[in-house]
């Protein structure tokens, strides 16, 4: 077998989901053909309940507890509480136009502003305030989940394109069988519709699409467990005992930063890249299975990451990197800023967006993410986590509006050749774009260091 037949027998394998063969064999299948987008969505609406009730009791303890009957009581409450809160936001975007103009013009605000309203009745009250207040604690808990969710169905009904659907349409994705985390994947019903599987065909190709996804999933929780036993040397790593516990023995990048072990300069560096890679890896796993799982219920949406290593921009790897967090900030900080300011000055105007988006709103979510420190007003412990991480996003709004300019001024003028010249080239782009994030990274990796000692450890890497 020649090199160019090898090549195409390895394509036309991961390529798997888009064979018209399998396709066609696929939809024809019984489960498919009854599995309408109808029987699909009221499949996720009911499991909205399950899903929404197995969460809440397990943010309001942990499941050996649940043998003492008082513990049931938060659940028992709060689950009505927040699915009439639901229901009441439901009713206001299908009335968007009944409301106040004052909500109309900032309709997110108040969504948020309910949710520090909350937070700050239970600052001032003693933690021996009655039952009430474990109430009250989890709702807190329970709201940083839905006020993104709830977002996006407020942005569907400022488009006007709520009226005339159901609580049904939008409380499965509000509670999502598919689980995932404070970030909404697959955003809200107006994406979720476009990408919807309406032919049991479509639905077959979708059902392959999310089949490959897990198995990548599968694929890259398998090479961190690699990278974990043959880079790091993890003890606990099931692989190590494999090759006889040899490995690398390279440090984790925390360790480093705070003294834990001592290694040269080019060991530092190389685990600083490692750790972009790891956590690539990560979030890859993590949001595959996720968006794997929607696409089985028929929803063919994009992949939340997407070969980011290969971005050459650092807008291009922003938005391969975390897909979804990056529309969460587009959709809610960056378009309403852009649209509405600096109309007459466009560098400003993109500047002061990428910064309401990758600065105010990024920080922003990070504090809301806080939720357990929040709710126990422990708050030198949320300095510790989002002070950090305000230099982080710092950096990265910087980095993308510089890279947005300068990727506008260049336009369609660079041409796409194979030549060695241009491979080199857009090599260098690419290691460029490694060494910011994994340089920025330093930022957000949770350790114990404070804002100067992870101050010191980044000039350290430049021989200060």
């Amino acid at each position: 077998m020649t090199i160019q037949a090898l090549q195409s027998a390895l394509r036309s394998l991961a390529q798997f989901h888009e064979n018209p063969r399998i396709v066609d064999w696929l939809k024809d299948r019984p489960a498919i053909i009854y599995l309408t987008a109808e029987r699909r969505r009221t499949i996720l609406y009911f499991g909205a309940f399950v899903a929404g009730a197995l969460a809440l009791i397990n943010r309001n303890a942990k499941w050996k507890d649940y043998a003492e009957p008082g513990v049931w009581l938060a659940a028992l409450i709060v689950f009505p509480l927040l699915l009439s809160l639901l229901y009441l936001l439901y009713v206001a975007a299908v009335r968007f136009q009944k409301l106040p103009a004052i909500v109309r013009r900032r309709p997110q605000l108040p969504l948020h502003l309910l949710f520090w309203v909350v937070l700050v009745a239970l600052w001032l009250t003693p933690p021996d305030a009655g039952p009430w207040r474990p109430v009250l604690s989890l709702f807190a808990l329970s709201l940083p989940y839905l006020l993104w969710r709830c977002g996006y169905m407020i942005l569907s009904a400022q488009r006007g394109k709520v009226a005339g659907t159901r609580f049904r349409d939008h409380l499965f994705y509000l509670w999502p069988m598919w689980g995932g985390t404070n970030t909404p994947y697959g955003k809200g019903l107006d994406y979720l519709s476009q990408r919807e599987a309406k032919t049991p065909e479509t639905y077959a190709r979708s059902v392959l699409a999310g089949a490959k996804l897990l198995l990548l999933a599968l694929i890259w929780e398998l090479a961190k467990l690699l990278l974990g036993a043959a880079v790091y040397g993890e003890a606990k790593n099931p692989l190590l005992r494999f090759w006889g516990g040899y490995s690398l023995r390279i440090p984790r990048l925390s360790q480093i930063a705070q003294g834990a072990v001592d290694v040269s300069l080019l060991t530092t560096w190389f685990s600083l890249y490692l750790e972009l890679i790891r956590e690539t890896l990560e979030v890859a796993a993590q949001g595959h299975g996720i968006i794997g799982l929607l696409r089985l219920f028929g929803f063919n949406v994009f992949r939340n990451t997407y070969k980011p290593l290969l971005a050459e921009t650092i807008i291009d790897f922003w938005s391969r990197f975390y897909y979804y967090f990056k529309e969460l900030m587009f959709e809610i900080f960056f378009f309403p800023t852009y649209l509405r300011y600096f109309r007459t000055y466009p560098k400003l105007r993109i500047f002061v967006a990428v910064f309401a988006a990758a600065f105010v709103g990024n920080t922003y979510y990070h504090i809301v993410q806080a939720k357990n420190a929040l709710v126990a007003a422990q708050f030198e412990s949320i300095w510790h986590i989002v002070g950090p991480r305000m230099l982080y996003c710092l950096f990265l709004a910087l980095g993308i509006y510089f890279s947005m300019l300068r990727q506008r001024k260049r336009g369609e003028r660079r041409r796409i050749t194979n030549s060695s010249l241009e491979k080199l080239q857009q090599f260098r782009r690419i290691a460029g774009v490694w060494t910011f994030f994994a340089l920025i990274h330093l930022w957000s990796i949770r350790t114990s260091l404070t804002l100067g000692e992870r101050a010191g450890f980044f000039f350290s890497l430049f021989g200060f």
